[in-house]
């Protein structure tokens, strides 16, 4: 969506095209995209001229002669394209101006979420797209309505500063460059921005906003200011579209996560998540310790589940039955047997990533189902990246150990299993080396019991002391 500097650039784009230039016609081809009566909008336009465009928040507002104004909001794609007469509308034109100069403005949105409004002089400030909005970072001298209006809400801050109404012009791209900037957390609940952060917040949201301006905006996907006009600020973007770049700070894999359905993109270390909920995820080959980590973090007041016995269940339902019978032409009855389905696997290895796509999804509905029930929560997932899960946790826990003592561990638990197991560990320890530099802690259990809970217990106390 274009946000502020690209609404900005596109007001410098259009006010020498179109001021002092008289509407002599309108054809509107999408009537949804006009909040009114589309005939009222072309009856009181035409014959008008434009004297001016100013902007507010992510609003660009044509100011006319005898006082006509009529308001504009791009969402998604909407785009202006400055055209001659003569030639073809732009292929998703909704609305078309028609000057006097034999030129003409396409209004052109694909996603047909973009809208305009007729008002006029007097009352442009006060309808609701406008009067709702907060002010924008640059108007902000004292933050304590950012205090008051957000001491109460758990609302993740990310959330927070995407609510036009509490504070404008900030959107999904520039919120990412000014939490990194700001090294806070995006989940880090509102109601614990200290003051000193709140004004960091309101002082960098200044300078990247200055500088995206200057910059003429940010392309992101198929968004782009005007005709032949890029924006150049997305070459300086820090956060946003880096995911598992490496921070430019610590140099530590950049992280991708939803918060309410937006795209996210921070560093794990050096944007630290404060208050609950805490939940972990703890990852690792087979024989690396993680049962024993889980069961630390159950003694330590946290909430525990491991994906293994969530599986486990899974196999007793008997809808997933009759799916891996039929992915794998098997014959199951009450439940899926694991010693049969390693039997396959081991017989039919390609099998093991079409398991994984069939029984994932369903592991991750349960996993999420379960760290929304509980403040702390601590969850053994062994092929976390592999289920696409590590999103879903505030911090992730490698276990590593040599190939060796990993070998030792699995025998002397089952050997009946031990080498098949092991075979599980080769097929999957490329993976695992590449994504356990993501993690924010990487645990190398190699020594004694003893050692592994003392390293541990430090990781516990670390996280408990977040919690306020």
């Amino acid at each position: 969506m274009p946000e502020l500097p690209e609404v900005e650039t596109i007001t410098k784009l259009l006010r020498p095209i179109v001021v002092s230039r008289k509407i002599i016609g309108i054809d509107i081809l999408r009537k949804t995209t006009i909040l009114g009566e589309p005939e009222v909008f072309v009856k009181n336009l035409v014959g008008e001229s434009f004297t001016d465009i100013t902007r507010v928040g992510k609003f660009l507002i044509f100011h006319l002669t005898n006082n006509k104004v009529f308001l504009s909001h791009l969402r998604m794609e909407g785009k202006y394209f400055e055209l001659d007469e003569e030639e073809e509308n732009t292929q998703f034109a909704r609305v078309v101006f028609h000057l006097d100069n034999k030129k003409k403005i396409c209004y052109d949105d694909s996603r047909c979420f973009g809208i305009m409004k007729l008002t006029d002089e007097a009352r442009w400030r006060q309808e609701k797209e406008i009067a709702q909005l907060g002010p924008e970072p640059f108007d902000i001298d004292d933050v304590t309505f950012l205090i008051n209006r957000t001491k109460r809400t758990s609302l993740p801050i990310k959330s927070t500063l995407l609510d036009q109404t509490l504070l404008t012009g900030l959107g999904n791209i520039y919120v990412d460059e000014v939490l990194y900037a700001t090294k806070i957390h995006p989940l880090t609940p509102a109601k614990l921005i200290s003051k000193d952060q709140w004004e960091d917040i309101v002082k960098e949201s200044k300078r990247i906003l200055k500088e995206a301006i200057k910059a003429g905006g940010s392309t992101i996907r198929s968004y782009h200011p005007g005709k032949d006009i890029d924006g150049n600020f997305q070459t300086y973007l820090h956060a946003y579209g880096h995911k598992d770049d490496d921070c430019e700070r610590c140099h530590h894999p950049m992280r991708f996560i939803r918060v309410n359905g937006r795209g996210t993109t921070f560093c794990p270390i050096c944007q630290i998540k404060k208050g609950l909920p805490i939940s972990v995820g703890i990852f690792g080959l087979i024989g690396s310790g993680k049962t024993e980590v889980l069961k630390q973090f159950k003694e330590e007041g946290f909430a525990t589940a491991s994906s293994d016995e969530v599986v486990a269940q899974l196999y007793k339902r008997e809808d997933i039955v009759k799916l891996v019978n039929k992915a794998f032409n098997l014959s199951f009855t009450d439940a899926v047997d694991k010693s049969v389905l390693r039997l396959h696997l081991a017989n039919n290895p390609g099998d093991k990533k079409k398991l994984e796509r069939l029984i994932h999804p369903y592991v991750k509905e349960e996993v999420a189902s379960f760290i929304k029930l509980h403040s702390l929560s601590a969850v053994e997932v062994p092929l976390l990246f592999e289920a696409r899960m590590e999103g879903m946790f505030d911090v992730l826990i490698a276990l590593d150990a040599d190939d060796k003592i990993r070998y030792e561990r699995v025998i002397s638990r089952n050997a009946a299993t031990g080498d098949f197991l092991t075979f599980i560990n080769q097929i999957n320890n490329s993976k695992f080396i590449r994504n356990k530099r993501k993690a924010d802690f990487v645990l190398t259990n190699n020594a004694s019991h003893e050692d592994l809970r003392k390293a541990v217990k430090k990781i516990i106390n670390t996280l408990l002391n977040r919690r306020n």
